[in-house]
C-alpha cells in the first residue's frame, strides 16, 4: 500500500539518515509530511523545513514533494534554493532529505557547481566570492556530489553531470546553455508553425536532464474518413499525441545525424497516444514511459464499459492508440537510422524505409552502388488526398538543422494515417491485391506469428464485450467457409498445437441440397456437383497416434497404461469412446501423477457425455476389473479401475502443428476447434464476471484451449472491414434504432464499410465527376453470396477476381434491385430443412444468431449507362463506384424484432432504382447511411448564431499561440531573447495590431471600499500562509518587472490586508475585442476580480470571481467562460483540473485568455448601468457550472455561514 510504504520509508529515514547539519527528522502534523531541522552555521540557527507529499496514494513511484520552511529570518540564498528545488518527483524520503540537504549546502557555501542561475525570469550572477582553486583538482568530487544530489528522475534539475559527453567538466558554459535554449525554441516553433500543438514538461530549457516534448494534432485534421475512425476507434475531438522523452537533456536532430550508434538511442524515446487535451500532466507522461502497466488500462483497447463519469475521467487521460505498440517500436527502433540514411544518401521516406529493410543485418559499405529504385518518387493515391499536415516532409524542405519533434511527428503520421499500407510487424509495404480498412500484416509467416503471439493484434476481449454479435457473425462466417472447404487463407504460422485428425470424424459433404439452385448465368441449374469441394469427402489420414486409458469419471481422472505415454500439466487431449463418434470431448490436463492424470472440465459439442461402463469381470479373489476391448497386440493391457463407474477411452494429444496437416485436414481442424469454443455470450459473461478487474480470455484455461483461442484471435484480427451493430438485442427481443433500414423485417442489420481508408473519398470524388449534377447521384442495390463466401468478402472486399456462378452478363460485381434475386444467390448450397434441433450443416453450433443467409446493401454511382450491364442485373466493374453500407443477416434464433418505424431523416433515392425489400416493398434508408459531408445542410439554427470565419481575424489554430496553451509552453514559444525575462502575450485572435501597445489603465485608482467582497477568512494554516507569502511576493515581483500594457493585470499590494483574499484588475484587452469596446463604452478601464484562497492552498485551487462589471450570461449570448453569477467556468479552477504546482501568474494569464477567447462566443458586458455581482450568486453559479460539466467543485472553503446564506 502507498501509505504503508511511505510510513516505512519515513521510519527508516528517522532511524538511519545522517547528515552533519540535519537533525530532528520526524513526521509532520499533516498526512504525508516530513519535518526536519537544518543548521545554518553562518548565523548559528536551525531552520525548520517541511516536505509534504502532495498525494500519498502516488508514493513511491509518481509522487511529488512541496518543500518550504516555516522559520523566520531565513537567509535569502537558502530561501531561494528551497523555492527553486522543484517537486522532487519519485524520490524516497531518505533520498529527498539527501537532496534537500545537499542543495542547501551548495547554496550556503556558494558552490561553484552552479555559479549563475539560468531560469526564464532572469540571469543573475551570485554575489559571492569566487573559488579560485583549480577546478580540475575537484572534478571527481564535484561529479559525485552532483550525481548524488540531483536525481536523474527529477525533471526540474538544472545541474549538469560532467560525465555527459556533450558537456564540459563542471558547469556548462553560459554561452553554450543559451545556444541550446535557442535551438530548443527554434525546434518547437518549427513544429508549431507547421500546424501542430506543442507542449513541454519538466523544465525543458536550461539543461534540464529529464524532460518531455509533446507534439499533438486534432484527429479531425488528419483527413481520416468517418468509416476509418470507427474502425480504428478514433474520436475526431481527440488529440493524437507524440511524446518524446529526453533522459539526458534535450537532443537536437544534429546530435544523431552522422552518429554511429543511431539505431536506438538511450537518450531519446517515443510514445504515442490519444487525449482530450493537447498535452498530458507530468505524472501521466512518466507513466507512459514506465515498463509497468497501469491497472485497468489495456494497451490494446480504446474504451471500456464504465459509467459515464468514469468514461469522461478516462477520456481526459492519455488513451492507448489502436496501433500504439507497433508505431512506438517503429519510432524507437528505426527513426534515427532512417534519418541518417536520408541525410547521407538523399533518400525520401520511401527509399530510406526500403533500404533499411533490404540491408537489415547485412554489411553495407559506403562504396557499394545504390540502386536507383531507392530514389524513385513515391506515388500513393491515398497520400494524394491527405492534408498537407500528414504529407509534409520537413527533412526535405529544411536546409539545415531540422527539428527533431517535427520530423518525428511527420514520420509517425505517415504510418498512422496510412497504416493499412504497411505491415504492423516488419513495417514493409503490404503487397495485397485488395484494399483493407484495417491494418494487418504482410504475407511473411513470421510477421503473422508475432502479430498474434506478441500482442500486436487487437484486443479480442474488447470486441467480445462491446460487439458480441459481430464476433458471433465473424465466427459463423469462418465456420461456414471451413465446413465447405472454402478457407483460402488459414491460420498457419501461429505454431498452433492441435490433435492429430486420427479420431476426429470426417465431415462429409451434405447430400440434401435444394433441388434447384441459381447459377451465375441467370438460369436455374440443378447440377452443382462441379462447384462443390471434394476434399472433405476423402481425407488423407495421418499415421494414428492413439492412446488408450481408463476414465474415472467420478474423480475426473485418467488411468494410463504403464509406460505408454507421458502427459504434462496444461496439455490438451481429445478423447473418444471407442466405436462412437458422438461421445467425444476435449479437456485440459490439470495434474499428472503417472499413471493417474487429473482432468479439467469436459469441453465438447454435447457438453458432458455420459459413458456406459463395460461389463465387470471377476477372476477369483480380488477386485473386479474391466473386460478389455480387443485392441492391437502392441497395446499394453489396461490397469484395474479404482471405482465402479469407469470406461475405456481413446485419446490423442494436442501435439500436432496445424501447419503440417493437409489442406482438407486444416479445414476440419478449424471447425473442430471452433466447436470447442463456448458461445460469445458465455465468453462475455466470463470477461465481465469480476468487477473492476481486466480479464483475459487466455485465463479461462479449463474452457478454451490455446489452439482454439489462437483461431479465435485470428478470425477477429484478420477482419479488414468495419462492422458495427445497428440492432440492439436484449435477451430474446431486438430493438430497432434510427439507423435501421425499413422494409427488411426479421433480418438483423449491421453497418458495413470496406476498402482502404480513402475509399470513401474516392467514391465521393466519383460521384462529383460522373453524377454530381444529378438529383440522385447514387443508387442502392443488393449483393448476395453464399454464406461460406462471406469470410473472404469481409477480409478482401467485393471484387470479381474469381468466377463462382458464371458471368453471363460480363465481368464485374453483380447487384440486383430486388432482394429476392440476391437471396437466391445467398441460399446456394444450403441443405434441406430437417430436424430443427440439429444445427444445419455449416452453422456454428454455439452461435446465438444462427445465421443462414447474408446480403449486402451497397451504394453505387448512379450512372447505369456506364455499367457493364443494367438488366436483368446491375453489373459494375469499377470498384471505386461501389461502397458497402449495410450487411443483412437472416437469423434462426428465436428473437422478436420491433416493428419497422421509418427514420426521422430519410435519404432520397432514385425512383427508378429503389431496392425492394423482403416484403416486396421499397426500402427506406436513413440519412445516417451516408457520411456527414453529404447530408443536406440543416435549416435549424440555435440561438440565431452561426459560426463564421471573418477575414480580419485569424483562426485560433492558425496563430502561433493556441487557445488553452499552458504558461510554460507560452514562455518557450514566445520568448524573443534568451537573456531577457520571458514576455507573456495574450492568447487571442489578432489582426494588424500596432507594434507598440499602450493602455488607458491607471494603477491604484480603484476604490476598494465600495466593492462587495466575501467576508475575510477566519482560518489560517502554516502551509497555506507560507505558500501565499511566497506566491504574493513572486507575483508582485513579476508585476514590477514588466510594463502594464504587456502584463494585462494589476494587484495593489497596499490594500491586501489578508493574505487569503486578493483584489486583481484585468486590463489592456486587445482593442478589436467586443469586451474591450464594451469597457470603453461604459467608461471602464478594467475588470475587477476577487481571488480567495482556502486553508489547503496550494493543494486546492483559489475561488476566483468577477466583482465588476456584470457580463452577459451564456443564455443571453455571452461568452468568455463567465457564468451567470460572475464565477469563472474553467477546469483549471476546479479540484479536477488544479495542480499544486500552478502559480497565480499562470492562473491570471489563463483567466485573461479565457475572457479574450471568441470561441464559441466572445465575452460581452451586460447592457445598461454598470452593476456589481453579489457574493451569493457567484458561489451558486460556480457550483452549478461544475456540476453541469461533471467536474469536482471546490469545498466550501470554510466560508462563513452568513456568506452562504
Amino acid at each position: 500500500m502507498p501509505r504503508k510504504a511511505f510510513i516505512q520509508d519515513l521510519q527508516q529515514a528517522i532511524e538511519e539518515f545522517t547528515h552533519a547539519k540535519v537533525s530532528d527528522v520526524k513526521a509532520g502534523l499533516e498526512d504525508g509530511s516530513v519535518t526536519f531541522k537544518y543548521l545554518v552555521p553562518s548565523v548559528g540557527i536551525n531552520i525548520v523545513i517541511l516536505a509534504l507529499v502532495t498525494d500519498v496514494g502516488d508514493y513511491p513511484s509518481s509522487h511529488m514533494y512541496m518543500v518550504y520552511t516555516t522559520s523566520e529570518n531565513v537567509p535569502t540564498k537558502l530561501s531561494t534554493a528551497l523555492e527553486d528545488i522543484g517537486t522532487l518527483d519519485g524520490l524516497t524520503v531518505s533520498h529527498m532529505l539527501s537532496k534537500v540537504a545537499k542543495t542547501l549546502d551548495q547554496a550556503n557555501a556558494g558552490s561553484q557547481d552552479n555559479p549563475f542561475d539560468l531560469d526564464d525570469d532572469a540571469i543573475e550572477m551570485e554575489d559571492q566570492s569566487v573559488d579560485t582553486s583549480d577546478p580540475e583538482e575537484n572534478d571527481d568530487d564535484s561529479d559525485a556530489e552532483s550525481l548524488e544530489a540531483w536525481s536523474p528522475e527529477s525533471p526540474s534539475s538544472n545541474t549538469f553531470s560532467a560525465k555527459d559527453p556533450r558537456k564540459t567538466s563542471g558547469a556548462r558554459s553560459r554561452a553554450a546553455t543559451l545556444s541550446a535554449n535557442r535551438k530548443i525554441r527554434a525546434d518547437l516553433r518549427a513544429a508549431k508553425q507547421a500546424g501542430f500543438r506543442v507542449g513541454q514538461l519538466g523544465g525543458l530549457i536550461n539543461n534540464a536532464q529529464d524532460c518531455f516534448v509533446i507534439v499533438s494534432i486534432r484527429v479531425s485534421k488528419l483527413g481520416i474518413s468517418e468509416e476509418a475512425m470507427q474502425a480504428w476507434h478514433l474520436d475526431p475531438a481527440q488529440y493524437y499525441l507524440l511524446l518524446t522523452r529526453y533522459t539526458a537533456g534535450y537532443r537536437s536532430l544534429d546530435d544523431f545525424i552522422g552518429s554511429n550508434n543511431f539505431h536506438r538511442s538511450k537518450d531519446v524515446s517515443f510514445r504515442v497516444g490519444l487525449s482530450r487535451r493537447y498535452k498530458v500532466p507530468l505524472e501521466e507522461a512518466i507513466e507512459a514511459f514506465s515498463n509497468g502497466k497501469k491497472k485497468d488500462n489495456n494497451s490494446n483497447t480504446s474504451c471500456d464499459d464504465s459509467t459515464s463519469n468514469q468514461d469522461k475521467e478516462s477520456a481526459d487521460r492519455l488513451q492507448p492508440l489502436f496501433i500504439g505498440r507497433p508505431l512506438q517500436d517503429l519510432l524507437n527502433e528505426r527513426l534515427m537510422a532512417l534519418v541518417n540514411y536520408r541525410s547521407a544518401m538523399g533518400f525520401r521516406w520511401k527509399g530510406a524505409e526500403s533500404f533499411y529493410i533490404d540491408h537489415q543485418g547485412s554489411n553495407w559499405s559506403s562504396t557499394d552502388t545504390i540502386d536507383n529504385s531507392y530514389y524513385a518518387h513515391e506515388f500513393s493515391t491515398r497520400a494524394a488526398a491527405l492534408p498537407h499536415l500528414v504529407t509534409d516532409d520537413h527533412l526535405a524542405t529544411c536546409a539545415e538543422s531540422p527539428s527533431l519533434p517535427l520530423v518525428a511527428m511527420q514520420f509517425s503520421l505517415r504510418h498512422l494515417v496510412r497504416c493499412t499500407e504497411f505491415c504492423l510487424v516488419c513495417h514493409s509495404r503490404v503487397e495485397a491485391d485488395f484494399e483493407a480498412l484495417k491494418p494487418y500484416v504482410c504475407s511473411k509467416p513470421l510477421c503473422l506469428y508475432q502479430y498474434m503471439a506478441f500482442g500486436f493484434g487487437p484486443s479480442i476481449e474488447h470486441d467480445i464485450i462491446n460487439q458480441p454479435h459481430v464476433v458471433d457473425l465473424l465466427i459463423s462466417f469462418c465456420y461456414s467457409s471451413a465446413s465447405m472447404g472454402k478457407l483460402k487463407n488459414l491460420p498457419t504460422g501461429l505454431a498452433l498445437s492441435v490433435p492429430a485428425p486420427s479420431l476426429m470424424p470426417s465431415a462429409p459433404i451434405p447430400v440434401a441440397y435444394p433441388a434447384m439452385s441459381w447459377s451465375g448465368s441467370g438460369q436455374m441449374d440443378g447440377n452443382i456437383e462441379a462447384s462443390m469441394p471434394n476434399s472433405l469427402a476423402i481425407r488423407p489420414m495421418h499415421p494414428p497416434r492413439v492412446y488408450k486409458a481408463i476414465l474415472d469419471q467420478n474423480n475426473m481422472e485418467l488411468i494410463l497404461p504403464p509406460g505408454e505415454v507421458t502427459l504434462y500439466p496444461n496439455q490438451w487431449i481429445f478423447v473418444r469412446v471407442p466405436g462412437s463418434t458422438a461421445q467425444c470431448f476435449h479437456c485440459r490436463i490439470v495434474e499428472a501423477l503417472h499413471p493417474t492424470v487429473r482432468l479439467g472440465p469436459f469441453t465438447n459439442w454435447s457438453e458432458k457425455p455420459e459413458f456406459v461402463a463395460p461389463a465387470l469381470v471377476h477372476q477369483g479373489a480380488g477386485p473386479p476389473f474391466v473386460a478389455p476391448v480387443p485392441t492391437p497386440a502392441a497395446t499394453s493391457p489396461l490397469p484395474v479401475a479404482r471405482t465402479y463407474k469407469n470406461a475405456e477411452i481413446e485419446f490423442v494429444i494436442y501435439d500436432q502443428n496445424l501447419d503440417d496437416l493437409s489442406f482438407s485436414e486444416k479445414q476440419t481442424t478449424v471447425c473442430m476447434l471452433l466447436d470447442t469454443l463456448p458461445s460469445v455470450s458465455e465468453m462475455k459473461n466470463y470477461l465481465q464476471g469480476k468487477s473492476g478487474k481486466d480479464m483475459l480470455l487466455k485465463e479461462w484455461q479449463d474452457r478454451i484451449s490455446p489452439a482454439a483461442a489462437g483461431v479465435l484471435r485470428w478470425i477477429i484480427a484478420s477482419n479488414r472491414s468495419c462492422i458495427i451493430e445497428v440492432d440492439h438485442i436484449d435477451g430474446d427481443s431486438c430493438r430497432a434504432t434510427e439507423e435501421r433500414v425499413t422494409g427488411m423485417p426479421q433480418w438483423m442489420q449491421f453497418r458495413f464499410a470496406q476498402g482502404a481508408p480513402d475509399k470513401e473519398q474516392r467514391f465521393i470524388q466519383s460521384l462529383r465527376d460522373f453524377t454530381g449534377w444529378q438529383q440522385y447521384p447514387s443508387l442502392y442495390a443488393w449483393h448476395g453470396s453464399p454464406l461460406h463466401n462471406w469470410h473472404s468478402i469481409v477480409r478482401e472486399g467485393l471484387h470479381f477476381q474469381e468466377t463462382s456462378h458464371g458471368r453471363a452478363y460480363g465481368n464485374g460485381v453483380y447487384h440486383a434491385t430486388a432482394v429476392s434475386t440476391s437471396m437466391s444467390y445467398s441460399s446456394m448450397y444450403q441443405p434441406a430443412q430437417g430436424d430443427a434441433s440439429i444445427a444445419p450443416f455449416g452453422q456454428w453450433p454455439q452461435s446465438q444468431l444462427k445465421i443462414s443467409q447474408a446480403i449486402a446493401l451497397n451504394e453505387i454511382v448512379n450512372a447505369p449507362t456506364q455499367f457493364v450491364s443494367k438488366a436483368p442485373h446491375l453489373v459494375i466493374d469499377k470498384l471505386d463506384w461501389i461502397q458497402t453500407r449495410y450487411l443483412f443477416v437472416k437469423i434462426s434464433a428465436q428473437i422478436t424484432f420491433d416493428k419497422d418505424v421509418k427514420p426521422s431523416e430519410i435519404y432520397a433515392q432514385d425512383p427508378c432504382y429503389t431496392p425492394l425489400g423482403s416484403d416486396n416493398h421499397k426500402i427506406v434508408i436513413p440519412i445516417t447511411a451516408v457520411c456527414k459531408s453529404r447530408r443536406p445542410l440543416t435549416t435549424e439554427w440555435k440561438n440565431g448564431v452561426k459560426k463564421v470565419k471573418t477575414g480580419n481575424v485569424v483562426e485560433m489554430d492558425d496563430v502561433l499561440v493556441s487557445d488553452g496553451t499552458d504558461v510554460e509552453d507560452l514562455e518557450i514559444l514566445l520568448s524573443e531573447s534568451e537573456e531577457e525575462p520571458t514576455c507573456k502575450r495574450e492568447n487571442i485572435p489578432f489582426g494588424d495590431a500596432p507594434s507598440k501597445c499602450r493602455t488607458d489603465f491607471v494603477p491604484g485608482t480603484l476604490n476598494h471600499n465600495l466593492l462587495p467582497l466575501l467576508q475575510p477568512p477566519s482560518f489560517a494554516t502554516p502551509m497555506a500562509t507560507k505558500a501565499l507569502q511566497r506566491e504574493l511576493n513572486s507575483t508582485l515581483k513579476i508585476q514590477s518587472s514588466q510594463s502594464a500594457h504587456e502584463l494585462g493585470w494589476y494587484i495593489d499590494r497596499d490594500v491586501i490586508t489578508n493574505m487569503y483574499q486578493w483584489i486583481i484588475e484585468l486590463h489592456s484587452f486587445e482593442a478589436h475585442l467586443p469586451l474591450a469596446k464594451d469597457l470603453k463604452a461604459k467608461g471602464l478601464t478594467s475588470v475587477v476580480l476577487e481571488a480567495r484562497f482556502g486553508k489547503d492552498y496550494p493543494m486546492s485551487p483559489p475561488f476566483v470571481r468577477i466583482i465588476r462589471p456584470r457580463f452577459l450570461s451564456f443564455m443571453a449570448g455571452g461568452g468568455g467562460h463567465v457564468t451567470a453569477g460572475g464565477a469563472l467556468c474553467m477546469e483549471l479552477l476546479t479540484n479536477s483540473g488544479w495542480s499544486a504546482v500552478s502559480n497565480m501568474e499562470s492562473v491570471l494569464l489563463q483567466v485573461r485568455l479565457a475572457m479574450s477567447s471568441t470561441d464559441p462566443k466572445p465575452a460581452r458586458l451586460e447592457p445598461g448601468k454598470v452593476r456589481d455581482y453579489d457574493v451569493g450568486e457567484a458561489i451558486e453559479a460556480y457550483i452549478r457550472a461544475c456540476h453541469s460539466h461533471g467536474v469536482s467543485s471546490l469545498s466550501p472553503l470554510d466560508w462563513d455561514e452568513e456568506i452562504l446564506m
